[in-house]
């Protein structure tokens, strides 16, 4: 824990009142106003600050029990904090310098997916699926195995083009620029479909979380996983793609350019 929080800063500015809120999420009386405040100065909207990494031991302390406090939120913040590490550090960060505390986040959050029943639905699933990686150091798919829209474009024809995994039957569609907002019963220009990949077809990482989610009972996510990982077809050109290729693509040229316009100021982070 640092010395001094007041030389960090989350959302709202200086850390300084931190200690006191990681102490009032242990409070029943004042638990859940307490979480809402810490959620929203270390992970605001999908932002980091300085503090929120070095807040990790003290989240790992809750999520284990050592200190008092909601242990699935806490490790659910952990989660959130480091799948957005990419954002100001490169994947690595944490582990070389909160080794202990990552080590322990993971293995609850393995723990956690293993459980009999499965502690929350398919989308929880999908989220501590993306909190294993990033504990692991994992990029790219630390950060998009959700059911999500991702803008790639056409490898052959360099059409932007919109990968809705969303949808009830996933596909792709051509990117419309000036209709940046969908209404409901509105479902934009015709999907053509993805087609799964097989088990047995799915690159290591994949075939991986596949396993895990096909033993945990989750089928719906397995499913999502091998379309997740499969091939569509440019509408505008007919070619094939790779899915995750274009997706890995979209996201490495996302990330490196939101690094670039971000300044951490990561005076005193320790």
């Amino acid at each position: 824990m640092p010395k001094d929080w007041s030389r960090l800063e989350h959302a709202y500015g200086s850390a300084a009142d931190l200690p006191q809120l990681l102490e009032q999420v242990g409070d029943p009386e004042l638990a859940d106003e307490a979480w809402e405040e810490l959620a929203s100065a270390l992970y605001h909207q999908g932002s980091v600050y300085t503090a929120s990494f070095v807040a990790l031991p003290a989240l790992a302390d809750i999520a284990a029990g050592r200190s008092p406090g909601d242990h699935r939120l806490a490790l659910l913040l952990a989660g959130r904090i480091v799948v957005a590490e990419q954002q100001v550090h490169e994947p690595g960060y944490v582990q070389t310098h909160y080794p202990d505390a990552i080590a322990e986040l993971h293995g609850l959050t393995l723990q956690g997916l293993r459980a009999e029943p499965f502690e929350g639905d398919e989308e929880d699933y999908l989220y501590a699926l993306e909190d294993l990686l990033a504990f692991e150091g994992v990029p790219v798919w630390r950060c998009c195995l959700l059911r999500n829209s991702y803008e790639v474009q056409c490898p052959t024809c360099s059409q932007n083009l919109e990968i809705d995994l969303y949808a009830q039957r996933p596909g792709t569609r051509r990117l419309d620029p000036n209709e940046r907002v969908r209404f409901i019963g509105d479902e934009g220009p015709p999907l053509t479909g993805i087609h799964p990949t097989l088990p047995a077809d799915l690159p290591p990482l994949g075939a991986r979380l596949y396993v895990m989610a096909v033993e945990a009972g989750q089928s719906t996510v397995a499913e999502h996983l091998a379309h997740l990982h499969g091939r569509a077809t440019c509408p505008d050109c007919t070619a094939g793609f790779s899915v995750p290729q274009q997706i890995e693509a979209a996201v490495r040229s996302r990330t490196l350019l939101l690094r670039a316009t971000t300044n951490p100021e990561c005076h005193g982070e320790q």
